[in-house]
């Protein structure tokens, strides 16, 4: 099966949203409330907020990976400008979530690149991205050369939870062959 990554259209709402429910519910079942995972993640509601944010213009960048290219959303990446106050990162990638059938294929590691592609192009040489310390994905981002930058607590979903942040300083190895 051939996935494409490309920009997202406003068309690509419903499948993200599905994925985000999908990715959510099978990554943090033992680190969030269940009645946020149950009854926060809403697939209508979900698709609205999908729509809004793909039909804005705004700093935050979406990129999807499809089944061909028109076929179902199985995974997407958010991206901006950084929100960490202690990295003198340029960027940062907020959102990378994987329907858990795609995951371990490549596809995380080529949406990551593609936003690193984004970033370089834009003339921003760095990124972080910052992932709740639970999460059984995270050693993801040291796989493909994120070092462990920072440690933060946030509030997230009704709880306060640690964080881990992970910053590339040369984009240009992300997007190079080790995340091919």
């Amino acid at each position: 099966m051939s996935v494409v990554v490309r920009e997202a259209e406003l068309s690509d709402a419903h499948g993200v949203a599905r994925v985000e429910i999908d990715a959510w519910r099978d990554t943090y079942p033992t680190l969030l409330p269940s009645a946020h995972l149950v009854g926060g993640l809403d697939m209508a509601r979900r698709t609205v907020f999908w729509r809004h944010r793909l039909s804005t213009r705004s700093a935050l960048r979406t990129v999807v990976g499809a089944v061909n290219s028109r076929g179902p959303i199985v995974g997407y990446a958010t991206w901006g400008p950084c929100r960490v106050d202690t990295l003198e990162s340029g960027g940062q990638l907020f959102e990378l979530y994987l329907l858990p059938d795609h995951q371990g294929r490549g596809l995380g590691r080529r949406l990551c690149a593609a936003v690193g592609e984004y970033f370089l192009k834009a003339g921003v040489s760095s990124m972080c991205v910052e992932v709740l310390e639970g999460n059984p994905n995270r050693f993801f981002y040291e796989a493909i050369g994120g070092r462990l930058a920072a440690r933060a607590r946030h509030p997230f979903a009704g709880t306060i939870l640690p964080t881990l942040i992970y910053a590339w300083d040369n984009l240009e190895l992300l997007v190079g062959e080790r995340a091919r």
